[in-house]
C-alpha cells in the first residue's frame, strides 16, 4: 500500500478524535516526508562539528561526544541492553551504544523507492533525527516544552535531547514533560498488547467526547491512569453534575444578593490557578472547583444570587471550562411533550400523589431527561 494512501487514512482518524476530544488544533502539522532535507542538513551539521560519522553507507551519532548524555533519563549505559539503542539493526557503528541519524536503505526499500538520496548514499531517516529536525524547523533551536509519553524518554528523547544539544550548544527545550500511560489491568494499553479502545469504540458504547477527555484529564499526567468502564462512568456523572450546575444558573430564579459571592469567586480563580501553576496538580484544581460548585448551590438553591453574581459565576465557570472544556453552557429547553409531563408531575406532587409522580419521572427519563426533587423544586437535566 502507498505510504501516502495508509497515512492518510490515519491522519484523517486523528483530526476526527481531536474534534471529539475538544482539543485545539496546532498551527501547523508537518510530516517528516515533507522535510527531509532539514534532516540531511542537520545531519550534515552534526558531522562537520565531530558529533556524528558515517560508517557502510550509515551515518551515526557518537554520544561519547557529550558529557551529559542520559542526563534527562538518568540512564546508566553500561546497564543498557544494546537493542534499547541501537534498534536491534545490524549496522557496524565505533560503539553499539551509539544511535543511528540515517540509515541506509535495504534492497527491498530501495525497490519500493522508500529511500533519500545523500553524500553518503541512498537511506532514510531515523526516528530520533525526524524529531529532532522539524522542532528545530518549526519552533527554534530551542523552545519551551518537549511532550512525550514516559515510555520513551530513553531512548528518544534522550536522543532528540543530544542531537539538540550538539546541533546549537543550547538544551533544545526548556522543560521535558513526560505523561505517564493508560493501562488495563496492569498493562500498558497498546495495539500490540490488543489491550485497547479508540474513541470511536467508546463513542460505540455510548461516551461522549467531552466524557472521554474528563476521565483522561482527572489524573495528574505523571501518574498512570488506569482505565475500567467505572472510571468512565464516574466522569460521565461528574460533567452531570458541572451541567446539572450551569442550567441551574441559566435557568435561577433572582434574589436579593449573596453577601460572600465575591469572595466564593476569589477563592475558586486563586485556587484553581495556583494547581495548575504547580506541575498541573489537575486533582487540586478539580477539587476547588467542586468546593466551589457545593458552596455556591446553598445561595443558589435559597434564591439569593441576584443576576449580576450569577452572570459573574458563569464567567468564572467559563474561564474554568476553557481550561477541562467538557461543560455545555448552551441553554437546555424541554420539548412540548416533555414540558407538559414535567406540569403533570408538578401538579402529582402537589397532591401527594406519589405513585403517579414516580411513574411520570420514568416516562421524562425515557425521553433522556432526569429529574431531581429538591427543596426548591423539581429540577431537570438532559441525560
Amino acid at each position: 500500500m502507498d505510504i501516502r494512501e495508509f497515512t492518510k487514512g490515519h491522519t484523517k482518524i486523528f483530526f476526527s478524535d481531536m474534534d471529539k476530544l475538544n482539543i485545539s488544533h496546532d498551527n501547523a502539522y508537518p510530516t517528516a516526508s515533507e522535510n527531509v532535507d532539514s534532516m540531511i542538513k542537520l545531519v550534515e551539521r552534526l558531522v562537520e562539528k565531530g558529533y556524528a560519522y558515517e560508517k557502510l553507507r550509515s551515518v551515526y551519532f557518537d554520544i561519547s561526544r557529550l558529557d551529559d548524555y542520559g542526563v534527562l533519563s538518568n540512564v546508566d549505559l553500561a546497564k543498557v541492553r544494546h537493542s534499547k539503542t541501537v534498534d536491534q539493526d545490524d549496522y557496524e557503528k565505533d560503539s553499539p551504544v551509539d544511535f543511528t541519524l540515517l540509515k541506509r536503505s535495504t534492497l527491498a526499500e530501495l525497490k519500493k523507492g522508500i529511500y533519500f538520496k545523500t553524500r553518503w548514499g541512498n537511506v532514510r531517516p531515523g526516528w530520533h533525527l525526524e524529531c529532532a529536525a522539524l522542532s528545530m524547523k518549526y519552533l527554534a533551536g530551542s523552545f519551551d516544552i518537549y511532550i512525550s509519553g514516559s515510555d520513551i524518554i530513553f531512548p528518544h528523547c534522550e536522543n532528540v535531547m543530544a542531537i539538540g544539544k550538539a546541533a546549537t550548544g543550547k538544551n533544545p527545550a526548556n522543560y521535558w514533560l513526560a505523561s505517564e500511560l493508560v493501562m488495563m489491568e496492569g498493562k500498558k494499553m497498546s495495539r500490540s498488547a490488543n489491550n485497547f479502545f479508540t474513541v470511536s469504540d467508546l463513542e460505540e458504547k455510548g461516551y461522549s467526547g467531552r466524557e472521554i477527555r474528563y476521565f483522561l484529564l482527572s489524573s495528574h499526567y505523571r501518574k498512570p491512569l488506569s482505565f475500567s468502564f467505572g472510571a468512565l462512568d464516574t466522569a460521565c456523572n461528574t460533567i452531570k453534575r458541572l451541567n446539572s450546575f450551569i442550567q441551574r444558573l441559566i435557568r435561577f430564579t433572582p434574589g436579593d444578593g449573596y453577601t460572600d459571592t465575591d469572595q466564593l469567586i476569589y477563592d475558586v480563580r486563586r485556587g484553581f490557578t495556583e494547581a495548575m501553576d504547580d506541575d498541573f496538580s489537575i486533582s487540586g484544581a478539580l477539587a476547588c472547583v467542586f468546593e466551589f460548585v457545593r458552596k455556591t448551590n446553598i445561595p443558589l438553591a435559597g434564591k439569593q444570587l441576584d443576576i449580576k453574581q450569577r452572570d459573574m459565576i458563569l464567567d468564572t465557570m467559563k474561564d474554568i471550562n476553557s481550561v477541562l472544556r467538557v461543560m455545555n453552557f448552551e441553554e437546555e429547553t424541554l420539548s412540548k411533550d416533555a414540558a407538559r409531563l414535567m406540569e403533570k408531575r408538578k401538579k402529582a406532587r402537589t397532591a401527594g400523589d406519589w405513585e403517579r409522580s414516580d411513574l411520570l419521572r420514568k416516562e421524562l427519563s425515557a425521553m433522556g431527561i432526569i429529574v431531581y426533587d429538591t427543596p426548591e423544586g423539581m429540577i431537570w437535566t438532559l441525560q
